[in-house]
């Protein structure tokens, strides 16, 4: 389904944030809208918004194809039309096929909340920092606030989008 502006964006400046750690430290790939197998019989496929594979699952070639598997890390960015349970179902969805985390960003509520394996959560604030285990990246290092990638939720003309330093 299309999104708007202001999701876009904040999926546009997750993606690069991310890239610009994974890139230098060779830890994987990020994705933006890329299928994932995340389950068979029935096919189940999920294209979160960003997402990041880790080196040792990009053995296969890059093609037109769905990954299979959950990607490692899983983002998901809120939009008004947006039903709960539908985020609570795909969050159970990614982590059963094999995420290790997925954020869930909601610019309305200006939180990510972090979710692992074996029900643990939690939700920061534009207070709080992110880190390379939030992210479940091996190399530490990576800490951008969470009130970048929210900021856009507060005025539109905003130049830094997302987690994007300004």
């Amino acid at each position: 389904m299309p999104v708007g502006r202001l999701h876009g964006a904040i999926a546009v400046a997750i993606a690069a944030a991310l890239a610009a750690f994974v890139r230098p430290n060779r830890l994987g790939e990020v994705h933006a809208e890329v299928g994932y197998r995340v389950a068979s019989r029935p096919d189940t496929v999920l294209a979160p918004d960003v997402a990041f594979l880790a080196r040792d699952r990009l053995d296969a070639p890059l093609s037109d194809r769905y990954v299979e598997g959950a990607p490692t890390l899983a983002i998901e960015i809120m939009s008004p039309e947006d039903r709960e349970a539908d985020v609570a179902r795909k969050i159970e969805l990614y982590l059963d096929g094999g995420a290790e985390r997925v954020w869930i960003v909601r610019p309305r509520n200006r939180t990510v909340t972090v979710h692992r394996p074996g029900g643990d959560a939690h939700t920061y604030s534009a207070r709080d920092t992110l880190t390379s285990e939030d992210a479940a990246f091996p190399e530490p290092g990576f800490e951008p606030p969470p009130r970048r990638a929210l900021r856009r939720s507060l005025t539109l003309p905003e130049p830094a989008a997302g987690i994007i330093a300004a």
